[in-house]
């Protein structure tokens, strides 16, 4: 697999799809063969983002070997990877209506759209950590145990997977989908799915 080739690709998508800017979240893939955690630089614009930019670092030690400057946030990311040994795919956002939520210190909690289903019911908020430090991810092990995705209180969002392609498509999804359902809310109560929680 060419890693570099396939940050990059997801890097400018998660751009596209507005779940990335210029300034806020990152993306990276875990190659847990070689130990190698590929991540995108701090200070540069994923839509314009080549592969030698990509950052490499020895996923242990953390030293980078090649690439721009690493993203700050490369100590949440390797709190993921260390938390869930499916993980090998993370992207860190700061999309509208997940990071909403994440602000106000609150839960993301829906039973009336299936798609919640990847979130079984819940996304959980983590407390304040201050960014680019290891208290960021504190508490990070007990909320992605059985979730992909989790807040970040004050901050934004993470979301893990297997693959770069499901972990943009999980949180593409969860995005637009708490977007529908901040939408419905103005307008009156959520009808719940029956049955919804007896299926976890």
């Amino acid at each position: 697999m060419d890693y570099k080739k396939e940050l990059v690709e997801y890097a400018k998508l998660c751009e596209i799809k507005g779940l990335v800017n210029a300034l806020e979240g990152n993306v990276s893939i875990l190659d847990r063969e070689k130990n190698l955690l590929y991540i995108t630089p701090t200070g540069t614009r994923k839509a314009t983002l080549e592969e030698e930019d990509v950052a490499v670092l020895e996923f242990d030690s953390e030293k980078q070997l090649s690439g721009k400057k690493a993203s700050s946030e490369y100590r949440l990311h390797k709190a993921a990877y260390l938390a869930r040994k499916d993980c090998n795919a993370v992207i860190h956002s700061h999309c509208e209506a997940l990071t909403s939520f994440a602000i106000r210190g609150e839960d993301v909690v829906c039973d009336a759209m299936a798609l919640f289903r990847i979130v079984k019911g819940r996304a959980k908020c983590l407390p304040y950590g201050q960014p680019g430090t290891v208290e960021i991810a504190k508490g990070i092990e007990e909320a992605i145990s059985d979730s992909p995705i989790c807040l970040l209180g004050n901050h934004g969002v993470i979301c893990i997977a297997p693959t770069l392609d499901k972990c943009e498509a999980w949180l593409e999804g969860l995005e637009g989908a708490t977007k529908t359902m901040l939408l419905a809310k103005q307008s009156g109560e959520l009808k719940p799915i029956p049955g919804f929680w007896e299926q976890f």
